[in-house]
């Protein structure tokens, strides 16, 4: 199995307010050539292949796996820690044991682009969708962080367009 175990680190971010942590989990293994295989099995966010890393998007956090440690931008404390690095623990074992399963990927997938939901929004900048401008509201359509459906001013058409053109990602 590529991880075995890990030793972890937390630091808070330069920003003093700041009330979460950031965890780095050293690896005892190299887990190079398990990158590709996870990219197609979790989907990843960003993929690079110099040096190897797979950046994973989960609510409300990046991870980014490197040949040697993994990386968790925001936790708030050991437990949260713990629990996505198990996760990824399990999965990075399970996917190794069917790699000859799996077809590796070397890129990310395309992602939707911001200005093909907006010219589908009203344009109104109402706020009562929950974010400051529809512009706003695309972004988080786009990253998956909010559906078309809560823009009360969306019409049946343009609704229906917005998902076809999601769901396509």
């Amino acid at each position: 199995m590529p991880i075995i175990r890990y030793r972890k680190e937390f630091c808070r971010p330069p920003n003093s307010r700041s009330e979460h942590l950031r965890c780095v989990a050293y690896l005892d293994t190299d887990i190079s050539d398990l990158l590709p295989y996870l990219n197609r099995t979790l989907n990843g966010h960003q993929y690079f292949t110099d040096p190897p890393a797979l950046t994973l998007k989960l609510p409300g956090k990046l991870v980014t796996l490197h040949a040697n440690d993994i990386s968790i931008n925001i936790v708030h404390d050991e437990f949260e820690a713990d629990t996505i690095l198990e996760w990824l623990k399990e999965k990075a074992n399970d996917t190794w044991n069917r790699r000859h399963e799996i077809q590796p990927k070397f890129a990310v997938a395309s992602k939707p682009r911001v200005l093909n939901v907006l010219r589908l929004l009203p344009k109104t900048n109402c706020g009562k969708c929950g974010y400051s401008t529809c512009m706003v509201f695309a972004v988080m359509i786009c990253e998956h962080a909010a559906l078309p459906h809560d823009c009360l001013f969306l019409d049946d058409t343009h609704l229906k367009e917005i998902d076809e053109y999601i769901g396509r990602f």
